[in-house]
């Protein structure tokens, strides 16, 4: 499991108005409507051939979500807290499906290095997005 946490200055509400506007249009377009979405824990869609669930969701403290299919099995999570110049966001990635027993030590450091930069970029990416929401 990776997780990596950083600060910004926006709140956790400003995060999670722009997390909920992505998942609203991400289930709209998965269930092919546009009838109203309430995101809540338990809350399941399929976007292509990947079945999510959101496992956990307090808007403005955590957001935890499962997606599967047969070649991944990956757990996300985003948990905010306040601070005082904004927000401390920890952004956490399981993969289910890799199994590290398979592999030897350095394949094992490499994939996490790989992971951990990755996890850097969506958190980033994420803030991105957040800023952008805001200006609008």
């Amino acid at each position: 499991m990776i997780t990596i946490s950083k600060e910004f200055d926006f709140t956790a509400e400003d995060f999670f108005d722009y997390l909920d506007k992505q998942l609203i249009s991400a289930i709209k377009t998965a269930r092919g409507n546009n009838l109203p979405v309430k995101l809540t824990s338990g809350t399941h869609y399929t976007q292509g051939d990947i079945d999510t669930e959101i496992t956990n969701y307090k808007r403005g403290q955590l957001y935890e979500a499962h997606f599967k299919n047969d070649r991944l099995d990956i757990v996300i999570s985003y948990k905010t807290i306040n601070i005082n110049k904004g927000v401390k966001i920890t952004f956490s990635e399981e993969i289910k499906s890799y199994d590290p027993s398979k592999y030897s030590s350095f394949n094992n450091w490499l994939y996490n290095f790989q992971l951990k930069h990755g996890a850097k970029k969506e958190l980033n990416k994420m803030a991105k997005g957040v800023y952008s929401n805001m200006q609008k």
